[in-house]
C-alpha cells in the first residue's frame, strides 16, 4: 500500500472543503493520519478503512463490538508534534468514544502515546495551539491512559470489527 498515494486520494476528495490545514502540502496531513490508522490497525489486528469519503469519516477510524455487547468507536489522532491530545471544540460532540494519540516519526514508524475518552475530553480546558485559530479541548500526553490498558481490552475480550 502506498501511503502517499492514499493521502493524495483523500486530499483530492476534500478539494472543495474549506478545512484549514497545518502544512503547505495539503497531502501531508492526510499521509500522517493514514499512517497512524494503518499502524493502529496492525497493532490490534483490525482493517483500516481506506475508502475515500469526500465528506470525511465522521470522526471514526474504527468501530468495534466488545464481547458481542458494547459498540465502541475509535479515532486515532496522529501528529508530528504530539504533545497533547487535541479535539476541536466544534467536533467534541461528534467525536469517537475512544481517542488515541499517536506520534508520527515516519510513515512506518508510529508511536502510540496514550488514549482518552470523549467524556473525559469534554471536561478538559480549551486552548488555541496554532496560527489557524482552532479552539481545541486538550489533554497533555502524560495525563492520557496508558496504551497497556487498551492492549488488555483487545487481549482479554472478544473484539469484532464492524
Amino acid at each position: 500500500m502506498n501511503i502517499i498515494e492514499e493521502g493524495r486520494k483523500r486530499q483530492n476528495a476534500h478539494l472543495e472543503s474549506n478545512s484549514k490545514r497545518y502544512y503547505k502540502d495539503k497531502n501531508t496531513e492526510h499521509i500522517i493520519g493514514i499512517s497512524g490508522e494503518i499502524a493502529f490497525a496492525k497493532k490490534y489486528n483490525l482493517q483500516p478503512d481506506l475508502e475515500i469519503r469526500p465528506n470525511g469519516d465522521n470522526h471514526i477510524d474504527f468501530k468495534i463490538k466488545v464481547n458481542d455487547k458494547k459498540i465502541i468507536t475509535i479515532d486515532v489522532k496522529t501528529a508530528q508534534k504530539a504533545y497533547n491530545l487535541l479535539i476541536k471544540k466544534w467536533e467534541i460532540n461528534k467525536c469517537s468514544d475512544l481517542l488515541v494519540l499517536a506520534k508520527f516519526h515516519s510513515e512506518d514508524n508510529i508511536e502510540f502515546l496514550g488514549w482518552s475518552t470523549k467524556s473525559i475530553m469534554k471536561k478538559q480546558p480549551i486552548k488555541i495551539f496554532s496560527s489557524l485559530g482552532i479552539e481545541n479541548y486538550y489533554l497533555h500526553k502524560d495525563k492520557l491512559e496508558k496504551m497497556s490498558v487498551l492492549d488488555r481490552l483487545f487481549q482479554n475480550n472478544k473484539i469484532e470489527q464492524l
